[in-house]
């Protein structure tokens, strides 16, 4: 296992309360690094999400069909895990999908897996508790941000946090995110760069 590949991996584990490093050699063996093209699909609307992925670097988005249209509601980039934790938990279809938009390196563990670590330390439970009410918190601040903020907030308000990721971002899926025809976004950011 590539330890260069590692090093973001090592540290998103080591932020949790309660590390050790014989923590981490436990899980290595559970782990695969898979790489991925822009374009390419971790996984499709429709089937069962088996694996987790940690984002070692590149940038994948979430996404699912509504009436014939793409609907984007989440952008995950380095550093974060990513996976349908609907589809994971219940063992159902996954209604969304995850793709790259950039060449993606993961390090993909299993759901059985992450089951056969909650055995073996108390700390790896409590990883999967935080990360499952990270994806919570970040669910319920999409839904806030749609609901509260007009078009051209929700662009401010990227543009305030994340400048750097709009960059990254093909125009027509930020105006899925952002819930607006991608006339609208053009409009948006010429009024922007203008004020």
């Amino acid at each position: 296992m590539n330890e260069i590949k590692m090093e973001a991996f090592k540290k998103y584990v080591q932020q949790f309360p309660n590390y050790k490093p014989q923590l981490f050699e436990e899980i290595i063996p559970f782990i695969t690094i898979k790489h991925i093209e822009t374009g390419e699909y971790f996984l499709r609307q429709g089937s069962i999400s088996k694996h987790i992925a940690f984002i070692e670097n590149g940038l994948m988005r979430l996404f699912y069909l509504h009436d014939g249209k793409e609907i984007t509601t989440c952008f995950c980039k380095e550093n974060t895990i990513t996976c349908s934790y609907k589809s994971l938990i219940t063992n159902t279809a996954s209604d969304l999908s995850i793709q790259a938009l950039e060449p993606c390196t993961l390090i993909v563990f299993s759901y059985d897996a992450l089951q056969k670590l909650y055995v073996k330390d108390l700390f790896w439970q409590q990883v999967g508790r935080l990360a499952a009410e990270n994806e919570y918190l970040n669910t319920e601040c999409h839904n806030r941000f749609l609901n509260d903020l007009s078009a051209t907030e929700r662009y401010k308000q990227i543009l305030d946090e994340d400048a750097d990721l709009l960059q990254r971002i093909p125009l027509n899926y930020l105006a899925t995110y952002l819930q607006i025809a991608p006339e609208t976004l053009s409009r948006i950011r010429k009024k922007i760069i203008r004020t």
